[in-house]
């Protein structure tokens, strides 16, 4: 009997079920001499990335990406891409940049980030921002999807099997394809970034079913049904990229390591 959890076959984590999938986010606005710059940090068990983005007169002047910890050899190559960033003005809304962007040839965390932090940046926000994404593991019944925003618990969603269970005036409402639709059209500016926030957490928390550890050395172009993704999945990339080994982290008891991007 197939797995439908498992399309890809991927050999699965026997401590699935007995986790948490954490991930924290934190953004901070500084000085180098007389440029701005936001710095933004996202570090969950697969990711570790960090993005240093100037700007002056409201507009992108420069990326400087760093990549702590990646699923694959290739994905630090996704910080050229970045740059096509560079130019573009922070008061642009995330609707809009994502549009520019081309996902196909981006990394799609290293992207996310990227494109929030430009919206912190355009922000009158002067203090650092620090947000902390908690799923557990999700069995027949669903599991509460939880953000903190400084510490203060700020959404708090059941999900099940990619569909919101509460609150009841997103019931029923799509967590995976056909989210951005309707979740773009949140009124509150902060609820809607936080939406879009802890639906790519959820999203992420899957890889937890996967003993990803074991994968070691595969080649990316092996698991046709990633072909596309991303970066690291498009061609001519795809036919270099290779599983990284031992870069999985359970931050499952943990979560204070978090955005120190420990070896």
């Amino acid at each position: 009997m197939s797995d439908q959890r498992n399309p890809f076959n991927y050999p699965v984590n026997p401590k699935y079920g007995q986790g948490v999938f954490h991930r924290k986010i934190r953004f901070t606005k500084g000085q180098d001499d007389s440029n701005q710059y936001v710095l933004a940090e996202l570090e969950d068990c697969n990711h570790g990335f960090r993005i240093k983005l100037y700007y002056s007169n409201s507009v992108i002047t420069s990326i400087e990406p760093e990549a702590k910890r990646t699923p694959l050899t290739t994905c630090a190559g996704a910080a050229e891409p970045l740059k096509a960033l560079i130019g573009k003005n922070i008061h642009s809304s995330s609707k809009t940049l994502n549009e520019q962007m081309n996902p196909q040839g981006n990394c799609t965390h290293w992207l996310d980030l990227s494109i929030w932090a430009i919206g912190y940046a355009g922000s009158s926000e002067q203090e650092p921002v620090e947000y902390h994404m908690r799923v557990p593991d999700e069995l027949e019944a669903g599991t509460y999807c939880t953000l903190h925003k400084n510490g203060h618990l700020f959404l708090d969603w059941k999900v099940e099997n990619w569909e919101i269970i509460t609150p009841v005036k997103y019931q029923g409402k799509p967590f995976y394809k056909g989210f951005a639709s309707w979740a773009n059209k949140i009124a509150d500016e902060q609820e809607r970034q936080a939406a879009f926030i802890l639906q790519k957490s959820y999203f992420v928390s899957r890889a937890r079913y996967y003993d990803m550890n074991g994968l070691a050395g595969e080649k990316a172009d092996e698991h046709t049904i990633m072909l596309g993704a991303c970066y690291s999945y498009s061609a001519p990339t795809v036919h270099i990229a290779q599983r990284t080994k031992d870069t999985v982290r359970d931050f499952t008891h943990t979560e204070e390591q978090l955005l120190q991007f420990k070896p």
